[in-house]
């Protein structure tokens, strides 16, 4: 009978005051909580230091923003962009007033530019032995003409020299682009022709010059008119110096 009396009085009073009975309990909770969070923080202060870390990620990324926007900028743009402007419009410059052959054979293997140098170096000390042209000037002739011996006209009519039909030539002659050009047996004819060519007529003039001045014949030759190539006196020096084709002469 007194525990009936005990339990319905407590029911009674839970009824009436749960809510802070509520209150009290999550108090309670929290102060535990705290307590537990407390307890790990104490455990984890305990772990020996760690070292000093670098910037956090965020940080990097940060910096790695300012240091870009630096780089580029529009005050560092306006220092550098004229200087590389000014590059790329020299070299442009520089590419277009490059002759179209010489620009050719620059595109050219080097091993094929050796070997075809190599193949016709006897032949033109021997042309020039017999008709006092220059050695290199002959070589350089051909090389720049001939394209290495690949162009149109060496490859299909031998004509190393690119040299035109005339009046008083009787040999084969062949049709290229609209004009008539001479076709040979093979790349010796073509020299000998070379040789008979700048040595007679219109060139009779040119065997008064030295044959170990190659300047001296590449300026004749481009005043005289052999080839309509644009600067052709400046082309043929620098060959034969680049390769050396001055040697031939000694």
């Amino acid at each position: 009978m007194a525990l009936g009396t005990f339990t319905t009085k407590t029911g009674v009073y839970l009824r009436q005051h749960w809510f802070k009975i509520g209150l009290a309990i999550l108090f309670v909770l929290l102060l535990t909580k705290k307590d537990l969070s407390f307890n790990i923080n104490l455990r984890t202060s305990a772990r020996p230091t760690a070292p000093a870390q670098s910037p956090q990620p965020a940080q990097k990324a940060k910096q790695r923003e300012v240091l870009t926007d630096e780089l580029h900028s529009p005050a560092t743009m306006t220092e550098t962009r004229p200087k590389s402007e000014l590059f790329d419009l020299f070299l442009f410059r520089k590419k277009a007033d490059t002759p179209q052959l010489m620009r050719r054979l620059d595109q050219m293997d080097e091993a094929v530019i050796a070997a075809y140098l190599k193949r016709f170096a006897r032949v033109a000390v021997s042309e020039s032995n017999k008709f006092g042209i220059p050695a290199s000037i002959i070589l350089a002739n051909a090389l720049l003409l001939s394209q290495s011996g690949a162009g149109t006209l060496a490859t299909a009519e031998h004509n190393h020299f690119a040299l035109p039909c005339t009046p008083d030539w009787e040999g084969p002659k062949a049709e290229h682009q609209g004009h008539c050009y001479r076709s040979y047996e093979n790349a010796w004819t073509s020299f000998r022709d070379h040789s008979f060519y700048i040595t007679t007529g219109a060139y009779a003039h040119l065997r008064k010059l030295p044959s170990t001045n190659y300047k001296s014949w590449a300026k004749a030759l481009e005043k005289a008119g052999f080839a309509k190539e644009k600067d052709l006196a400046k082309q043929l020096i620098q060959l034969i110096e680049r390769y050396d084709l001055y040697k031939l002469d000694q």
